[in-house]
């Protein structure tokens, strides 16, 4: 039994643990692929910023559950609908309080809108001046979410993953992407781009852009429980 874990036993009554160890063993996880913070490597194995956080909470509770990797719209119904189901990395918003139950932070990020950097005709002072333009979104993703607010609907073109939206950034088929820095430098290393190549257009500053662990509704109270108390535990023994 790790040192993380003895320390968290000395916080969660026994009865509790025992109750939801059961539970514990059925856990599974879906996440996108969303580099630098979940991605596949060469061995096939799921890595990553967001990983690497969510696996140390394993290792410190000795399991081991799948890590499911999937476009973001299926994993993010999966975890409405399925019990015993983890996402992440997940942003908390209004619109989402209520349909997760929200196990803690993982890592904190921006997210800019881009445009290719030859587009200087592109000019975005708010979201509204988006309407001239074709935006690259995944469905059900924040970004989505976020923008749907404005009369948009027209303007988006939904695509599976970002990855997949800055290929289409790099063909001129959409206008503008959203993105965190460190997401489109990682993404250039792939894709044989340089960061140089693109022009941060306007911060989404309204959006929350901490990632989150989050468990399905149907997940049991205790386990959500002892999850919390051992990511918190995790970050407070860093």
């Amino acid at each position: 039994m790790t040192r993380s874990f003895i320390l968290l036993l000395s916080v969660v009554p026994l009865l509790v643990y025992s109750a939801t160890e059961e539970a514990l063993a059925r856990l599974q996880v879906v996440t996108e692929i969303l580099p630098p913070y979940q991605y596949i490597e060469e061995d096939k194995q799921i890595t990553g910023l967001a990983t690497q956080k969510v696996k140390a909470l394993f290792s410190a509770l000795e399991l081991s559950p799948q890590i499911l990797a999937m476009p973001w719209a299926r994993a993010y119904k999966i975890a409405q609908t399925k019990p015993d189901t983890l996402i992440y990395s997940i942003v908390r918003t209004p619109e989402r309080e209520s349909l997760f139950q929200w196990i803690g932070v993982l890592l904190s990020t921006k997210t800019f809108l881009i445009a290719l950097q030859e587009r200087s005709d592109i000019v975005i002072n708010s979201p509204a001046d988006l309407n001239k333009y074709r935006i690259g979104v995944k469905r059900d993703d924040v970004v989505y979410q976020h923008l749907s607010q404005y009369p948009l609907s027209r303007q988006m073109v939904f695509l599976p993953e970002t990855e997949t939206t800055l290929k289409m950034l790099i063909k001129q088929r959409i206008d503008i992407i959203a993105a965190s820095p460190v997401h489109l430098d990682f993404m250039c290393k792939r894709l044989d781009c340089d960061s140089s190549d693109f022009r941060y257009l306007y911060e989404l500053k309204d959006l929350n852009n901490d990632f989150y662990l989050a468990a399905s509704n149907t997940t049991s109270k205790e386990t959500v429980q002892l999850l919390r108390l051992a990511l918190a535990a995790l970050e407070k023994g860093k």
